[in-house]
């Protein structure tokens, strides 16, 4: 009689196993057909160096969902760009099987104005709606300096001679733009100095912004129009002091033949980003009867 109730019982919990495996484990339920979306970033920033962004997508499914689902957005900020490569996905799942779709996010900021938003993304499949948020960051620079010379040399700028034999100025004595134009991007009037026009004496001159506080930016870009006129020594160097003017370190040179006219850029972020205590310099030295330099419409932008 224990035999055959030790039996009895070994059949029942036998029969208690496939009734779980058949539920999925543990003796649950496998519940409704159903997905998630799950993304591979939960933010992004887009900045000016990149202003556009990718983001997989993923229709999660389980429970046997095989659905098409379509995917559209809620919350796009005006002037960004937004669409999905492809537009729907159709996981497969079986019941016990998660079954995954993918599908890609492609973000441009565009004409996006600057500050944090949130976008939706949305996944439709009848009667079922599923979504999940999307942290976004458009980042514009800012016009920190932008000085075109049209007024002259600001009285906030310095301009240093270091040999009392001519600096820097708005004065194009020799006509330039007339001889060696047109100078585009360059318009008269722009700063200048010109050993050519002041003869037979040594020229060492320096033309320095105002300070610059960049302690709340991480890039920091400068930018300027300018034509270096070689004639034989001369050199023509663009330097960047954090403080005040004490040391400097030079992050553009011309020397040994004629550059321009042209806009120059120059990434000074490892040097001034962050620093509250920012001057650059246009440097025009070793110059005796030589050509000229113009520099004109100098911008700083940071973000």
């Amino acid at each position: 009689m224990r035999k055959l109730l030790g039996i009895g019982f070994l059949l029942a919990g036998l029969m208690g196993l496939l009734v779980a495996c058949q539920q999925g484990g543990g003796g649950a339920q496998l519940g409704d057909p159903d997905f998630r979306i799950v993304l591979s970033k939960a933010s992004v920033d887009l900045t000016p160096s990149a202003p556009r962004q990718e983001i997989l997508v993923q229709v999660v499914a389980k429970n046997g969902f095989n659905g098409q689902v379509t995917l559209s957005l809620e919350g796009v900020p005006e002037g960004m760009n937004a669409s999905f490569n492809p537009g729907a996905v159709t996981p497969q799942s079986l019941e016990v099987v998660t079954g995954v779709g993918a599908a890609t996010l492609v973000l441009d900021k565009g004409s996006a104005e600057r500050g944090n938003y949130t976008i939706k993304i949305v996944g439709v499949s009848g009667s079922l709606r599923r979504e999940v948020n999307l942290s976004v960051t458009v980042v514009t620079p800012v016009l920190v300096l932008s000085e075109s010379f049209s007024q002259g040399i600001p009285p906030d700028w310095e301009v240093i001679d270091h040999t009392g034999n001519g600096a820097w100025s708005t004065n194009d004595e020799c006509d330039r733009e007339t001889d060696y134009g047109p100078l585009d991007p360059i318009q008269a009037p722009f700063a200048i100095i010109d050993s050519d026009c002041l003869g037979f004496v040594d020229v060492d001159t320096e033309l320095w912004t105002p300070a610059l506080n960049l302690s709340g930016f991480t890039t920091v870009l400068l930018h300027f129009d300018h034509y270096f006129f070689y004639a034989s020594d001369e050199i023509g160097d663009v330097d960047v002091s954090v403080d005040g003017g004490a040391t400097w370190t030079n992050v553009a040179r011309f020397q040994g033949e004629d550059v321009g006219p042209e806009t120059h850029t120059v990434d000074i972020s490892s040097i001034a980003a962050g620093k509250p205590n920012v001057i650059i310099r246009f440097h025009y030295y070793d110059a005796y009867w030589d050509y000229f330099w113009i520099v004109d419409n100098i911008r700083v932008e940071a973000y």
